[in-house]
């Protein structure tokens, strides 16, 4: 959908195509193998599932020889109880050995549609030959300051014209159900941009506010300012958390040129950042990396 004449030289496209989403299936995977931030990322996990009328799997990676201590196990129970007593939502949990395939096997086999993982769990974002994929079909979810999630009360959704924005609206949205809570549509542009350009901004946001359902509370703001990431870290203030898509850009480019969505992770204090990964038809890891 494009918003935008062909004669302007700031284009305002949303890239839609291809992103169906929630299915009409949703199943919502959140693995660990860290164990780090166990119930915080469950609950996202969770939330997202509720918002979405979908399933929750809770994936419990163990290393080789590793015996579940009963102290473990009680954990999971409790854990389980936990995510059901906050949301009404299947909830299916399992414990599999790790190994390099374990992610995208168990991906395929339960035909996983979302996985939601804390950036802290490094053993699912290892270098050196042990890396973890998710397969191209699944959506992504990566959590930063997990440690900071809790019910949260409104959620900043910074969005652009990438393919990842449309996808960010669509989870923040499901967050946003299942806690009863608002969200706002940020968007920023040049301090020095034409009239046109904000009023561009204005319908990009109409037209991604439009695709989200009425019984969400949202509310749209565009800002000018010389810095975008400077202006979200600030904005993400104001909220209790900021879901945004991933960077179409790989470490490298990255490195070199710089990225909005890793400036806003890398810099928010005590604030948790969601990045949300459109599927495609690269592996998860080579997607972020």
């Amino acid at each position: 959908m494009s918003i935008n004449s062909e004669d302007r030289p700031w284009p305002q496209t949303l890239d839609h195509e291809g992103v169906d989403w929630p299915p009409e299936e949703q199943r919502v995977l959140v693995p660990f193998h860290d164990a780090v931030n166990l119930t915080e990322t469950s609950f996202l996990g969770a939330s997202v599932a509720f918002g979405t009328d979908g399933s929750l799997y809770i994936l419990h990676a163990v290393d080789d020889g590793e015996v579940t201590r009963p102290s473990e196990i009680r954990e999971h129970v409790e854990l389980k109880r936990d995510v059901q007593d906050q949301f009404d939502v299947p909830v299916i949990q399992q414990t599999d050995e790790y190994s390099q395939s374990l992610l995208e096997s168990f991906v395929r086999s339960n035909s996983i549609t979302t996985t939601v993982v804390d950036h802290e769990e490094e053993g699912f974002f290892s270098l050196g030959g042990t890396e973890e994929a998710v397969p191209g079909d699944c959506h992504t979810v990566v959590g930063t300051g997990m440690e900071a999630f809790e019910s949260p009360s409104s959620i900043l959704v910074p969005v652009a014209r990438g393919p990842h924005s449309g996808l960010a609206t669509r989870i923040a949205e499901a967050i946003a159900r299942a806690y009863d809570c608002w969200m706002e549509l940020f968007h920023v542009v040049p301090e020095d941009a034409p009239s046109e350009a904000e009023r561009d901004a204005d319908e990009l946001l109409d037209a991604y506010q439009y695709r989200l359902d009425d019984d969400v509370d949202v509310d749209t703001h565009v800002l000018r300012a010389s810095d975008p990431a400077e202006a979200i870290i600030e904005h993400s203030g104001y909220h209790s958390m900021t879901v945004l898509g991933a960077p179409e850009k790989g470490t490298l480019r990255r490195f070199l040129f710089g990225s909005t969505t890793d400036e806003v992770t890398q810099n928010t204090d005590a604030k948790p950042i969601l990045t949300a990964h459109r599927n495609s038809a690269d592996s998860f890891v080579s997607r972020w990396f």
